[in-house]
C-alpha cells in the first residue's frame, strides 16, 4: 500500500436546472493536481456555478499484504489472521500487521527514515 494525495471538490450551482447533473451540488474526486485544475477551470467557466470548495485528502491505496515476511499466509480463521494495529505518523500513518505464527511485525506502507514512528516500529 502507499499514501496518495487526492482532492475532493464540491461544485455548487445556483439552480438544479442549470446543472448538467440536474442537482445543485455535485461531488467529484481528482486524482492529480492536473485533474483538479481541469475541474476548477470548468467550474469557473460556468456562470451558474456559485462555489467550488475543495480539500486535499491523503488516502491509502493498494492491496494489503497477504503474507508475513516469513511466508505465512494472513488468510483464514482467527489462528492465521494477523493482529492489526495503527501507528500514527507524520507521513499519514502505518497499518501494522503482526503474524500469529511467528514474531514478524510488518508496517505497511514501510516505515521510512523520515517517519516519526521509527522508534516504535523497531520494537515489537
Amino acid at each position: 500500500m502507499e499514501w496518495r494525495t487526492r482532492w475532493h471538490i464540491q461544485i455548487r450551482w445556483d439552480r438544479a436546472d442549470n446543472s448538467p447533473a440536474g442537482v445543485t451540488v455535485v461531488e467529484r474526486v481528482a486524482d492529480s493536481a492536473a485533474d483538479l485544475r481541469h475541474l476548477i477551470a470548468r467550474a469557473r467557466a460556468d456562470p451558474h456555478v456559485v462555489a467550488f470548495p475543495y480539500r486535499q485528502v491523503r488516502e491509502l491505496v493498494g492491496d494489503e499484504p497477504t503474507h508475513c515476511r516469513a511466508g505465512h499466509a494472513y488468510a483464514g480463521g482467527s489462528a492465521t489472521r494477523p493482529a492489526r494495529d495503527w501507528w500514527p505518523c507524520s507521513c499519514g500513518g502505518h497499518l501494522v500487521l503482526r503474524c500469529r505464527r511467528c514474531p514478524d511485525v510488518l508496517a505497511d506502507p514501510p516505515v521510512g527514515g523520515d517517519c516519526d514512528t521509527k522508534r516504535r516500529a523497531t520494537s515489537p
